[in-house]
Parts: C-alpha cells; structure tokens; sequence
C-alpha cells in the first residue's frame, strides 16, 4: 500500500509548513488526481495512522478529487476523456498531454490562532 508512504510525505510537508505557523493544526485540504494512481480512502486512512499520537490527531482531512484532463498536441483542444480511451474529440488524436489529474498535492492547511480561531493558511 503505497498511500503509507505518501501519508508520510504529506506530514514532512505539513510539519515543514507548520514550522511557519503559529498555531494548531484543524484541517489539511489535499488534491488526489483521478489519474494518480491514489485511492483517496486509503491515503485518508493512512493519514489517520501517520497523526496518531501527534499534535495533529485530532485534524480534519479533506480529500478532492481532480479529474483527469489531456490536451492533444495535434489542435490543442483540452478534454476530460471518455473511458479509457484518451482520443482527442477534435481530430481524432491518440497524441496528448496529462494537464490535471494525474499528481496528488497539498492544497492548504487550517490552522487554529491562539483564540480559538481557524483560518487558511
């Protein structure tokens, strides 16, 4: 289950992140591509294994998912494809390029102020 390691590199960069922060962690907002190979429940779960008996046990972790989308190098048109067929709708091209969807991110994280109060960071 590759997603362990993948929860520990998030929590490298949360804690890198953190570093920078005053504050306590509430939430994490990843970005998991539909193409990135990642089941969002297991990277989820093994955030979860990654936090315990940490400071950041008790954060949220909030999962989207991003669509696959290709541009085709043949007219430039970018489209969601269809299936699993990754022929470009315009012109018929097999000839694309991965724009989204295939990389797994940290989008932002919430931290709590002093007072209680949670924002973006």
């Amino acid at each position: 289950m590759h997603e362990i390691a993948l929860a520990e590199a998030v929590w490298r960069q949360v804690a890198q992140e953190m570093g920078r922060q005053r504050g306590r962690l509430t939430a994490i907002h990843l970005v998991v591509g539909e193409f990135s190979g990642t089941d969002p429940e297991s990277l989820e779960f093994a955030l979860g294994l990654g936090a315990a008996d940490t400071a950041w046990a008790g954060a949220a972790v909030h999962i989207r998912t991003e669509p696959l989308a290709v541009r085709c190098r043949g007219c430039g048109r970018e489209f969601g494809p269809e299936g699993i067929s990754l022929r470009c709708p315009g012109c018929g091209s097999a000839d694309v390029d991965v724009t989204r969807g295939n990389d797994l991110r940290l989008e932002s994280l919430e931290v709590a102020d002093d007072d209680g109060q949670a924002g973006p960071s």
